[in-house]
């Protein structure tokens, strides 16, 4: 389906800075995790991706916090999450992200929840609702990523998009874009603006936030794990329950102006793996729904969940 284009025009929203929400540990059993929480009702897990953190759903999580109990929390060496051994790359898989999600569950007493990713965590939700499917009501991801993506992303004809995923395994890549605030403003606001639909993604604001959060000890380091980890051509990224298919009730959304995940032609590949989906596209919106849209994430979502 293609969003209304006579919808382009937005009303702002209120920018809620990190301060404003509430924040919780948990020790699970091999790392510490932060997470934000606020409402009551059903529980909705909120997973992130990068270059981001948590506070990229912020404009979303008050909204549904009216009817959920919203949980967002930030994945392994993200955020004020714990930066397990940075030295030691198997601590962050995927997988191991997808265990945390369990154990949070688990530390938190809930048995079962509505889940959303993107990015990252939308890896992250394909390992989960197979993984764990008995944990998962319904799920949604954002510009999904599945196995046949390997192939495409390291493929000549994106590999001037995916150029960035091969310095994240330099040594020296933690070290450069770290090396002054602004330098690592200057390339984080990169992939903000190139990755979404409209020119400048971010208000300066939100932009100096994402930099707080960046400059933050071992942060730079922790999100590059995860492409030295899971995102490279020898990478053992896929296990063979990802490949099998999934009847799990899922809610897919497509930015068409989405350069590091393009729709064409990863569409082709999701009825490998998915045979209970359905799925929406969205002309005027990039990689960011929750940033670039946040209304229409918010109606999807209980839409969706309902």
């Amino acid at each position: 389906m293609l969003f209304d284009q006579t919808h382009k025009e937005e009303t702002p929203m209120t920018i809620r800075r990190p301060e404003d929400f509430k924040h919780y540990e948990v020790q699970l059993p091999d790392v510490k995790i932060h997470y934000v929480r606020e409402g009551a009702g059903p529980t909705l897990l909120l997973l992130h991706g990068w270059p981001g953190f948590w506070w990229e759903w912020s404009k979303v999580i008050g909204p549904l916090a009216e009817h959920y109990d919203v949980i967002v929390p930030d994945l392994r060496g993200f955020g004020d999450s714990e930066k397990p051994d940075l030295n030691d790359l198997s601590k962050y898989s995927l997988d191991k992200a997808a265990d945390d999600q369990a154990a949070l569950l688990d530390a938190l007493g809930i048995e079962k929840a509505y889940v959303v990713g993107h990015d990252f965590a939308a890896i992250v939700l394909h390992k989960f609702i197979r993984k764990y499917s008995d944990r998962v009501i319904k799920a949604a991801i954002f510009d999904p990523i599945q196995p046949d993506f390997g192939p495409v992303y390291f493929g000549l004809g994106h590999v001037h998009e995916s150029w960035y995923s091969q310095f994240h395994q330099l040594d020296m890549a933690v070290e450069v874009v770290g090396s002054s605030r602004e330098v690592c403003k200057k390339y984080f606001k990169h992939f903000f603006d190139h990755w979404s639909y409209r020119d400048e993604l971010l208000t300066e604001e939100e932009l100096e936030v994402h930099v707080d959060n960046c400059m933050k000890p071992d942060n730079i380091h922790g999100g590059f794990n995860y492409y030295r980890a899971n995102i490279r051509p020898d990478a053992a990224l896929w296990t063979d329950l990802d490949h099998t298919m999934s009847d799990l009730p899922v809610t897919m959304i497509w930015g068409l102006g989405d350069t590091c995940v393009p729709y064409a032609p990863l569409i082709e590949f999701v009825p490998k793996y998915y045979s209970n989906y359905t799925m929406e596209t969205i002309e005027d919106c990039g990689h960011f729904l929750m940033v670039e849209k946040p209304e229409i994430a918010i109606d999807r979502i209980k839409t969706a969940f309902r």
